[in-house]
């Protein structure tokens, strides 16, 4: 009996142990030993602050553990957080395919997120390669010079900071406000309530102070941001895909309104379409009146993406309807040749 007593204490000391682990974040985040010995308690394992303190020591000694500077009297107010480029360690370990998954992910996304953002991937990336590097087998070998993500943009991602978003990531998970230099203007309080990727650039969708409107503000435009302790004001109304289904993110025009688009194209635009549709319900004939053209018909919102869109693919479409639509690209088209022309 005294044995399977020894054994149970082992195996939840083992498990306590687990959980710290589990509750430590990487830098630049830190976590104090008070915060950690709230947490353990809260999941019902009753030691002493000092055990705790006794524990990341020993954890530091096979872990890639790093503390904070002391701050307060006698060296007090040490944090720790797992060092930014220590590698990450997860349970159960990754196996081959996940790490060729998570090689192709990352090399994805090198063209679509901000470095910085990127850097909070780094441990995973680390680990998968290491993990390649070990099968070291003809089926894996050289799989990082295999495969390549061509970039579909000519602009550059926007420089976020890092930190800034760290703490921008962890008020939104949190349900918490917190406060920020803006476009220049400091101290704006936020409520954060969704995160939207649009190209290479993160949106925040957001309320400032006591405004009821939703605001849609970059997340590279956000400096000197302070994590607050008040929660975000409630908000059940607002669901981030409906929000979406508005077309709010395709910088609708003033007055949003949905459109019975009809489009002129020619071969190599039909293809396209065919495989990339407009919208579900998108309707491609061959055009009558004009060899080797097609007609497509599709209901869509009026915004700013489509425009930019239509406008992209110069002489390769024609748009026939609605006539006001017409009309603007009739005149930006105009404006174009007389400016070449002069």
């Amino acid at each position: 009996m005294i044995i399977f007593k020894e054994r149970v204490i082992m195996a939840d000391s083992s498990l306590r142990l687990l959980l710290m682990l589990q509750q430590i974040p990487r830098e630049p985040r830190y976590v104090s030993s008070q915060q950690l010995h709230a947490r353990l308690a809260d999941a019902g394992y009753s030691v002493s602050l000092r055990t705790v303190q006794r524990d990341l020591v020993k954890l530091s000694s096979h872990f890639p553990l790093i503390q904070s500077e002391p701050s307060g009297q006698g060296n007090t107010g040490v944090s720790w957080a797992f060092s930014q480029h220590g590698q990450h360690m997860a349970f159960p370990g990754m196996d081959a395919v996940t790490a060729l998954t998570v090689s192709m992910a990352l090399e994805h996304l090198q063209s679509l997120l901000p470095p910085q953002v990127l850097q909070h991937l780094e441990p995973w990336q680390l680990e998968a390669e290491e993990r390649l590097q070990k099968l070291n087998s003809s089926k894996y070998q050289s799989w990082m010079d295999k495969v390549r993500v061509s970039p579909q943009h000519v602009l550059q991602a926007p420089q976020v900071d890092a930190e800034a978003v760290g703490l921008i990531y962890e008020a939104l998970l949190e349900n918490r406000q917190f406060c920020a230099t803006y476009k220049g203007k400091s101290e704006r309080v936020i409520h954060p309530y969704g995160l939207v990727q649009q190209g290479r650039t993160l949106y925040l969708l957001c309320r400032f102070y006591d405004f009821e409107d939703v605001r849609i503000t970059a997340l590279h435009r956000f400096e000197k941001v302070e994590l607050l302790d008040e929660p975000i004001r409630p908000f059940p109304a607002f669901n981030i895909d409906d929000y979406l289904n508005t077309g709010a993110m395709q910088w609708a025009l003033p007055d949003p309104k949905l459109i019975s688009l009809e489009l002129r194209v020619n071969q190599w635009l039909k293809n396209h379409l065919e495989e990339s549709p407009l919208s579900e319900q998108q309707l491609l004939v061959i055009d009558d009146e004009q060899q080797e053209s097609y007609l497509v018909k599709a209901e869509m919102l009026d915004g700013r993406q489509l425009r930019r869109w239509l406008l992209s693919l110069g002489s390769d479409v024609e748009v026939i309807a609605p006539k006001g639509l017409r009309d603007w690209m009739a005149s930006i088209v105009k404006a174009q040749a007389d400016r070449y022309l002069e």
